[in-house]
């Protein structure tokens, strides 16, 4: 594998000239695919979203329409929504989605306020006021299928989402439970989403800048690499790796090493970096947690690299002559 390190010298490296703009102390940024929790999208360009049943399955079924046309992943759309059975699809979502209030009356709210002060402004008489208050709750009930041309399954969600705000008389306007059942939709509906489709994502990830074990030149060179991090983040992972050389198990450099290799795209050897520094300091939950973070994005990527395959392999076909339909050759 071709690594995105350049192999240069740690002084050539700390030597580089920092000419790019500010960025988030003392962190790495990685940007990759997170993947789709279900692969039931990933052969699917065509949607058309049934009328669904229930108080509420117009609503949910305009907010999946709108946020499954969103769904875009670099730049290119997903899928696209039929807006109904009239053109061939590949899936139709199905289901229905019930919602229900309640308002729970709770302990009046006591306020004490001064209403007479003497000359000194000191408050002599208190008054007591009490404001009723109020538990408004509301709850949804989605219940989907995605089913495809032939009959099967290929993805449900089913739940029960819950949202309640308390409300006390003296604090403005009360909770609109529309608007609360509107955002458990939305949050539904952005889960379905996430459910089909990967997701363009980054983030920024802390190093590690404890120099313990350094030799007096590698600490240098290690607090110059920190530094980096901050202008030219590039830089700084040339340095790491070329500090690396004199500090095989130095855990700080080993992590850092393994979290450019996680922003370069390289998950085999992030993976085992991210060993060796557990190896070298086990007591790091860092660590830990880029296991998980490194399988995801290799998830991602291998989702969007099946779904380019599929689809090349399916315009492939469409592109072929029909051979039924060519004329016979002449004797």
């Amino acid at each position: 594998m071709k690594s995105g390190f350049r192999i240069v010298s740690s002084a050539a490296v700390l030597g580089t000239v920092i000419t790019s703009g500010f960025a988030h102390a003392e962190t790495i940024s990685v940007a990759g695919h997170l993947p789709a929790s279900s692969d039931a999208g990933l052969e699917l360009e065509v949607i058309a979203i049934d009328p669904l049943d229930g108080n509420q399955g117009g609503k949910l079924g305009f907010e999946l329409k709108k946020t499954l046309e969103r769904a875009r992943v670099d730049d290119d759309r997903w899928f696209d929504i039929a807006p109904g059975r009239s053109t061939p699809v590949d899936a139709v979502i199905q289901g229905s989605a019930d919602s229900q209030s309640s308002i729970t009356q709770l302990d009046d709210k006591e306020v004490r306020s001064c209403e007479k002060k003497n000359e000194d402004k000191k408050c002599i008489r208190y008054k007591t006021t009490y404001y009723d208050c109020n538990r408004f709750e509301v709850s949804l009930y989605p219940d989907i299928e995605l089913v495809g041309r032939d009959g099967a399954v290929l993805y449900y969600e089913r739940d029960e989402l819950t949202r309640s705000e308390d409300h006390c008389d003296d604090s403005g306007s009360r909770p609109s439970r529309s608007e609360m059942t509107n955002g458990l939709v939305r949050s539904f509906a952005g889960r379905v989403r996430r459910a089909l489709a990967p997701r363009n994502y980054s983030q920024d990830y802390r190093i590690l800048e404890r120099r313990k074990g350094l030799e007096k030149a590698d600490r240098n060179a290690f607090k110059k690499a920190v530094k980096l991090t901050k202008t030219n983040e590039d830089a700084a992972c040339d340095a790491f790796k070329a500090i690396e050389i004199n500090a095989p198990t130095q855990p700080s450099v080993l992590f850092n090493v393994a979290l450019c290799h996680e922003r370069y795209g390289e998950y085999d050897l992030a993976r085992e970096a991210y060993q060796r520094a557990l190896d070298a300091s086990p007591d790091k939950p860092m660590t830990l947690e880029a296991f998980d973070r490194v399988d995801n994005w290799e998830r991602g990527r291998n989702q969007v690299a099946m779904r380019a395959e599929i689809m090349a392999a399916r315009y492939a076909e469409r592109d072929e002559p029909d051979a039924s339909n060519s004329e016979p050759n002449a004797d």
